[in-house]
């Protein structure tokens, strides 16, 4: 986004820091702004022109509709309130004084659990890339990547990330976007365990390819797909690291394995690259 006359000439400070352990009032007022606009499609219905209109009384008429409500009352607020008996100004009125008392790591988890149970999916991705939009714009620590808000990860290492989870392989999807869920909860992150799964998604797919059940460094000897050398060296380490006495595929000891975000968020990464080398390179072995 270009910058304003006023931040051009220094009459205000353009901002230089991610935001990451908090949410200034542009950011939750924007991202309030496109949840708005997507409670309007619950609340009546819409003409070509993107007009709503309200229903009779104003209040819900569609089950899938009354069914996204409901569960954002009782299974996220957890609230005995019944806004099925609500208008839809009473809904909206009501839904943004709520979510204006929410800390903000919980503004994010609103955000996460709205996307996840509309019922209408093209609307949802929708509703994810408007808000990825914010997030940049905004500079916030965050992004959609996949169905989670994770921390900021650059463009080329989410374009890895998303690319290792559209894959078939399914053993492996399950792994990075289980490390991928574990890397992304806010107040209690167990980075220990997403480095689990995200080691364990390539040796589920080195599993597949080299047709053995044993562990990863084993498979990639027996995988013959002229693979780089300095990879297979370099994969073989990290399964080594993750494999210590005092690593974490041996669970916690007396002495917890010392992990970050910054250690997790590589092996997402890695493996998530490391998942798609090996799967084109299988492809491309396998059409020959």
């Amino acid at each position: 986004m270009r910058q304003r006359f006023s931040q051009k000439y220094g009459f205000a400070k353009v901002r230089d820091k991610f935001q990451v352990k908090s949410m200034d009032d542009a950011l939750k007022n924007r991202l309030w702004n496109i949840i708005k606009n997507y409670l309007d499609t619950l609340t009546g219905y819409r003409d070509p022109m993107g007009i709503t209109y309200e229903s009779d009384d104003g209040k819900l008429k569609n089950e899938t509709e009354k069914i996204f409500i409901s569960k954002l009352y009782d299974h996220f607020f957890k609230t005995s309130e019944e806004p099925l008996t609500y208008t839809k100004n009473k809904i909206k009125k009501d839904l943004k004084n709520k979510y204006y008392q929410l800390k903000w790591y919980e503004i994010y988890d609103f955000i996460e659990y709205a996307a996840e149970i509309y019922h209408d999916k093209e609307y949802s991705n929708q509703f994810r890339q408007e808000v990825n939009k914010v997030l940049e714009e905004e500079m916030s620590g965050y992004r959609f990547v996949d169905n989670y808000i994770s921390p900021i990860i650059d463009e080329v290492e989410i374009k890895e990330v998303e690319e290792a989870l559209e894959y078939i392989y399914a053993p492996a999807r399950k792994h990075l976007s289980n490390a991928l869920e574990l890397l992304s909860n806010r107040e209690n992150p167990d980075y220990q365990n997403s480095i689990k799964e995200s080691i364990t998604a390539v040796e589920s797919v080195a599993k597949i390819i080299s047709d053995k059940e044993t562990d990863l460094a084993q498979c990639l000897k027996h995988i013959n797909l002229g693979l780089n050398k300095a990879f297979k060296t370099s994969m073989t380490q990290l399964y080594s690291w993750t494999n210590k006495e005092d690593g974490i595929r041996h669970g916690h000891t007396k002495e917890e394995l010392k992990t970050s975000f910054e250690e997790a968020k590589y092996m997402l990464v890695t493996c998530s690259a490391f998942v798609n080398y090996l799967i084109a390179k299988n492809n491309k072995v396998s059409s020959q």
